[in-house]
């Protein structure tokens, strides 16, 4: 039997070869960005292959404009882009014995810049800014809708800044803070283990930062191969750490497969509890199916828990103007936190029960062609708390489109989605989302 010096004299020399080929990875990648004498990173190239946007607003980049600038020909053809996206909102919210009222306004908004310049690759970046306009509590029955910690000063994070290349269009690589985006699901992801906040699709514009590390991405004709090493754990507190112990691993496989596209996915390190994932897309009679399961095995610490989401929707109608969609999940390691406002502040909203149900009809140009409505219902299944949403979209001809959503909350007092604004309490709610 080996002794125990040298089992660790055997992982740090392992540790240190590792060390050192991914050191030398980022050195190669980044040399031969400039070495192979090609356009690195051609932004529909590099998004198209690798099904992720690349510093985009919305589902379809979000609107901008490139420019040519400078002299010569290198300088003709470097690309600059910059845009954003910003939501101004403002909710009322009533108890259910009208005997009081909670008012809040505020903007919230990401801004990017990109540019691209041929035989080195692109450089983006976005800032998150937010700014509470108007915080307001009347009457002894309504309770804050989560107050602003200031109405005077933004809030402004970094959200991404990454440099994107490729090696001669085979692999495709982006180092730097950014989110990562594996999974079909809509509004549970349970194989997202990556990024450092769940995303919220109920989010007017998506304010989450970024992680810092590496990722590559292979593509493979109808398959695509990804690793993503993250750097984020190499310091804490102020200290530097071994990147041997500190840097995790991800990396996911995807395929199309019978109209199928399903993916693994995998995330391991030294300091994270090991994860493993399954995702599976398609067309199934005439619905459009999604699922998702994540299974996070026991060991040392650790204990086994798993999580997964099923969803559907479904265009109905002869011009397909109704659109019906659901989607339901489920984990191991949910709890009825009725009561409990410490540990409900502690978990990740939609994600504190046992189990979800969110079900959702969407009719376009029901009563106008400028006008779209959305009846939706979500509900926490563990603590029995719920939401129904009646949202219009407005967009008339020289007008500034809107969206005015009238929701109403219950359950019982103090769980979920009642602990801010009450037990049957109606919320009213005026958003506008300008992009540019």
């Amino acid at each position: 039997m080996k002794s125990m010096s040298s089992v660790n004299r055997g992982n740090q020399a392992a540790g240190l070869a590792s060390s050192l080929a991914l050191m030398a990875l980022v050195a190669l990648s980044l040399g031969a960005a400039q070495d192979i004498g090609i356009d690195p990173f051609d932004s529909a190239a590099f998004d198209a292959a690798s099904g992720s946007p690349s510093g985009s607003i919305g589902p379809a980049g979000g609107p901008g404009g490139g420019s040519a600038a400078g002299q010569g020909l290198n300088a003709a053809r470097t690309e600059y882009l910059v845009g954003g996206a910003v939501a101004v909102s403002s909710s009322t919210s009533v108890p259910s014995a009208f005997d009081g009222y909670a008012t809040s306004a505020s903007a919230g908004g990401k801004l990017f810049a990109k540019v691209s310049v041929p035989d080195y690759g692109s450089l983006y970046i976005s800032y998150n800014v937010t700014q509470a306009f108007l915080e307001g509590l009347s009457g002894t029955g309504a309770k804050a809708l989560a107050p602003a910690a200031s109405l005077l000063s933004p809030t402004f994070t970094l959200g991404e800044l990454h440099y994107s290349f490729d090696l001669g269009k085979v692999l495709f690589a982006r180092i730097g803070k950014q989110l990562i985006a594996w999974g079909p699901s809509r509004v549970w992801s349970p194989v997202d283990f990556i990024n450092l906040q769940r995303a919220d699709s109920f989010a007017a514009i998506d304010l989450r930062q970024g992680k810092p590390g590496l990722r590559l991405h292979l593509p493979m004709g109808k398959a695509n191969a990804f690793l993503f090493a993250d750097f984020s754990g190499t310091m804490a507190g102020g200290t530097v750490l071994d990147p041997v112990d500190s840097v995790h691993l991800a990396a996911r496989l995807d395929a199309t497969l019978g109209g199928f596209e399903l993916g693994l996915t995998g995330f391991a390190g030294s300091q994270v509890q090991a994860k493993a994932g399954l995702d599976f897309s398609g067309d199934l009679l005439g619905f459009a199916v999604y699922g998702e399961l994540a299974w996070a095995p026991g060991y040392s610490s650790y204990e086994d828990s798993y999580m997964g989401s099923l969803g559907f929707s479904r265009a109905l109608g002869d011009l397909k103007e109704w659109t019906v969609s659901a989607e339901g999940f489920w984990q191991s390691t949910g709890a009825d936190y009725t009561g409990d406002a410490v540990a409900m502040a502690a978990r990740t909203p939609l994600y504190m029960g046992g189990a979800y149900g969110y079900v959702a009809i969407a009719a376009a140009d029901l009563f106008s062609p400028h006008l779209a409505t959305t009846l939706s219902g979500l509900a926490n299944l563990t603590d029995l708390s719920w939401i129904v949403r009646l949202a219009q979209d407005f967009s008339f001809p020289r007008a500034v489109p809107f969206t005015l959503t009238l929701s109403w909350v219950g359950g019982g007092a103090d769980k979920e989605f009642t602990l801010l604004g009450g037990d049957n309490s109606l919320a009213l709610s005026l958003r506008t989302r300008i992009e540019f």
